[in-house]
């Protein structure tokens, strides 16, 4: 996914094992080359992925009042 698919570089995609398929990084807080990965650089231009470990990925309210 990623590069030629539908989803956007970048876009955290929840992955049921520990090891991310070939060319994926782990939302872990790491940094990453901008070099090395120009288009997630422009979704994460720090350089540096989300850290996502304990978390969950939640959508946006978007007014609905659950917050």
């Amino acid at each position: 996914m990623g590069e030629g698919s539908a989803l956007p570089v970048g876009v955290p995609v929840p992955w049921p094992s520990a090891t991310p398929p070939t060319g994926w990084l782990k939302c872990n807080g790491a940094a990453f080359s901008s070099e090395m990965y120009p288009k997630l650089a422009k979704a994460y231009p720090t350089n540096k992925l989300p850290d996502l470990r304990g978390e969950f990925i939640r959508g946006w309210d978007d007014g609905r009042g659950i917050d």
